[in-house]
């Protein structure tokens, strides 16, 4: 830690750096309106596009190269390295997607300097920061070694399982090397990946008149039974696993035997032993009360996020850290699931940071403080340059 510590106080007080953070003391205005311009523009996870093309749109006007939106409705921006090879790259990553459907308001207000609206903070703030990290290297000039591959990614928000992440590893796989995805809350440094499985499960019978064919096996009774199975199984608390059964549905009327039923799980596990072990148990509960019912049913993958954890000791978490405690902000390491999922499980340099703070996230009420972004930019800028090894003039 102590040399990485070093490192970044230099950085920090070189007169480049200190001429970028200036200009950033500035941006207030700036952040909002550009905050505020993306969340307004409705982004349901596998709906994207227009907002893909708005980010797409705001990298060109960057300065950033090779804008495109990729097979997965990502949107994708290059600031090239200083002798203009491809290779050995640096990708930042905010996802574009939001929990909330088509017909929801997204309209934006604020109050003071706060910004309150359905996914400003989650994740429209930081989508704004790495945009304006690309402004900010052409602006200025920065000469790096290596490239900085921006990119709004599609897909990360629940059902989408990673799939913008996952699209961009396919393609990229050869040229990059290093992922920062930026997302949740500013201090925070995502190293550990929680992986996660999700099922649709549905349940049929044949059905009938709840009187006239009493005994008939139910669809929604054999569903409650595998309900009630699941919810029995233990878990470790270490390395942390959890079920959960968030969405069920089915029946026809209170006076008809259902004849179909259906109910959404998801597992998730520190460790992919775990998660293996608890999905084999989920799934001898599914079929052990199908047959103690006498009903059919059949298991859908409907999410799979790998597991995986960048070492607290690597250079990519050191340097993370050391730039926070640069600002006075103590970071705080972390397990999640988001888009350094992927990169990780690939066995990629990768941990997840974040540019604002905020509360309310994947409510109505989703916010960012203004003033938190700020230094949320500052260090996002001094981490992507110590990562892309800056070529000070």
């Amino acid at each position: 830690m102590g040399q990485w510590q070093e490192k970044v106080s230099e950085t920090v007080q070189h007169p480049e750096v200190q001429a970028v953070f200036k200009r950033i003391d500035s941006m207030m205005e700036e952040i909002a309106s550009l905050t505020t311009r993306i969340s307004e523009v409705a982004a349901p996870s596998f709906r994207e596009r227009n907002r893909a093309e708005l980010v797409a749109q705001l990298m060109r006007d960057a300065g950033l190269s090779s804008v495109h939106i990729d097979a997965a409705t990502s949107a994708i921006g290059v600031y090239p390295a200083a002798d203009g090879h491809e290779g050995h790259a640096v990708a930042l990553a905010a996802h574009i997607d939001t929990v909330f459907p088509d017909a929801t308001d997204v309209s934006v207000r604020r109050d003071g300097n706060w910004l309150i609206g359905p996914g400003v903070g989650d994740n429209s703030a930081n989508v704004a920061a790495i945009l304006l990290l690309g402004k900010l290297l052409n602006e200025f000039g920065f000469k790096l070694e290596r490239e900085v591959i921006i990119l709004g990614t599609a897909g990360m928000e629940g059902l989408g399982d990673l799939r913008g992440m996952k699209q961009f590893m396919r393609d990229y796989r050869d040229r990059v090397k290093t992922v920062i995805p930026v997302d949740g809350v500013l201090g925070s440094i995502v190293h550990k990946a929680v992986g996660s499985r999700r099922f649709r499960v549905h349940t049929k019978g044949t059905g009938g008149h709840s009187f006239a064919v009493f005994g008939v096996p139910s669809a929604v009774h054999g569903l409650g039974r595998m309900i009630a199975a699941i919810a029995d199984i233990q878990v470790p608390a270490e390395p942390k696993t959890t079920y959960n059964v968030g969405v069920i549905g089915g029946g026809t009327s209170i006076n008809t035997i259902a004849n179909s039923a259906w109910m959404e799980i998801d597992m998730r596990s520190e460790s992919t032993e775990e998660l293996a072990k608890l999905e084999a148990q989920v799934r001898g509960a599914i079929d052990t009360a199908a047959a103690a019912t006498g009903i059919e049913y059949d298991i859908a993958v409907v999410g799979d996020r790998p597991c995986g954890e960048w070492p607290a000791e690597s250079d990519l978490v050191q340097m993370l850290q050391a730039v926070y405690r640069s600002f006075d902000i103590e970071p705080r390491l972390r397990a999640g699931s988001n888009d350094a999922n992927v990169p990780i499980s690939l066995g990629y340099e990768a941990a997840t940071i974040s540019a604002k703070v905020g509360e309310g996230g994947h409510t109505m009420n989703d916010s960012v403080h203004l003033n938190s972004m700020i230094p949320g930019l500052k260090t996002l800028f001094l981490a992507v340059i110590m990562a892309a090894g800056w070529q000070p003039a």
